[in-house]
């Protein structure tokens, strides 16, 4: 097995792997109460940071929201023999409503993980324009964060988002920010501007769920496979991401240490872009070119914005990828998140529309949107 290959993270400095470990998803990690660690759960948790490690692996992510994720991960790393500066930890919080409400979820944070100082500190989910306005307020979030990096309780400062693509382009441009963990994959480019202007700063860009929100590719349809074959497509994914160089780690996220050789085997062959991959590329490209879909939410979003707040390029894109590769699945699981006051997933439920005709003269390609959103609808109800 060829070693993890590690890249500069942006203007950190930091040497991160091409593979980051995800800890959303730790056995039992949501449920309540969050400060009971039952013994299975730890056990989980030992043995997927222990396969992480040994692989290679030498960035662990997780998040204060993220359940019992901080404090499972405390007790088990506690407990390593791994030296403290072998590898990086990433932790995330929400933006607080004061500097003072922010310092005390770091301290939280730096005692649940049970260390002295957090490599890589990230204010999570700024996905609004409230957010934005609150990076500026005097006195507020950044200054508890300036302040504890000042101390050394945390090192390079970051965020993540879910964000429409403008106002992630305006938190990218801000310059405040080391780093941006941000959601770009295969099947959904509309990113792609956000990740070269992070490049063009210098700032580090982890994928984040490149498998999960990337197209549920862990369990993949029929077509998708044998399109992709003889690479798994989440291996396909993942070689696609990582050969572009503005990328420099993916988080993926384990809920069993036997998920990683899938993720460790798909990475052994180099370079990473070659003859097979492009001839996998192409029988994508062959697929899609044949759908009128193929531009709707990534290269196009003209459509918007719909007055009744239904995602219509989210929506037209998932449709796409149902007439090309099967993937009702993923469309169904990704539609049934969405509500029009999540910042996360949002967009409202399509039996809301009134058929205004609105989004239709701004369709560069006159599509029946109307038409395409009820069959969306009919497909994906449960």
């Amino acid at each position: 097995m060829i070693p993890m290959e590690t890249r500069r993270f942006g203007k950190t400095g930091m040497p991160v792997s091409i593979l980051t470990l995800g800890t959303m998803r730790l056995l039992h990690g949501w449920d309540a109460p969050h400060d009971h660690l039952p013994d299975d759960s730890l056990q989980n948790t030992h043995e997927i940071v222990t396969a992480a490690l040994n692989a290679g692996i030498n960035l662990i992510e997780t998040a204060r929201g993220y359940g019992k994720s901080e404090r499972l991960l405390g007790e088990v790393l506690s407990t390593l023999d791994q030296p403290r500066d072998s590898y990086r930890l990433m932790t995330k919080a929400s933006p607080a409503s004061t500097a003072k409400e922010m310092r005390l979820w770091i301290e939280e944070s730096l005692q649940r993980l049970q260390t002295s100082y957090i490599d890589l500190f990230a204010l999570h989910g700024l996905n609004q324009e409230a957010h934005f306005k609150a990076l500026q307020a005097k006195g507020g979030v950044l200054t508890a964060i300036r302040q504890a990096q000042d101390e050394g309780l945390i090192g390079a400062v970051g965020f993540s988002s879910h964000a429409p693509l403008p106002l992630l382009l305006r938190f990218i441009a801000t310059g405040l920010f080391d780093f941006v963990n941000l959601h770009y994959y295969r099947f959904r480019t509309t990113n792609r501007a956000a990740v070269e202007l992070a490049s063009a700063l210098d700032m580090g860009v982890l994928i984040i769920s490149p498998n999960d929100k990337g197209g549920r590719l862990y369990e993949p349809t029929a077509t998708l496979h044998n399109l992709t074959s003889p690479l798994h497509p989440a291996q396909f994914n993942e070689r696609w991401l990582l050969s572009q160089s503005r990328v420099h780690t993916l988080s993926i996220g384990l809920s069993e240490a036997e998920q990683l050789p899938l993720h460790l085997d798909g990475l052994q062959e180099t370079p990473l872009w070659g003859k097979r991959e492009q001839e996998i590329a192409h029988r994508l490209a062959i697929v899609e070119t044949g759908s009128p879909l193929q531009p709707c939410g990534t290269d196009c979003l003209a459509c918007e914005p719909c007055p009744k707040g239904i995602n219509i390029p989210e929506v037209l894109r998932m449709l796409h990828l149902i007439h090309c590769f099967n993937m009702d699945l993923f469309a169904r699981y990704r539609y049934g998140m969405m509500h029009p006051a999540d910042p996360w997933v949002p967009g409202a439920k399509l039996d809301v529309c009134n058929r205004c005709g609105e989004c239709l003269p701004r369709c560069p390609r006159a599509l029946p949107i109307m038409e395409l959103l009820l069959e969306f609808h009919q497909r994906t109800k449960t």
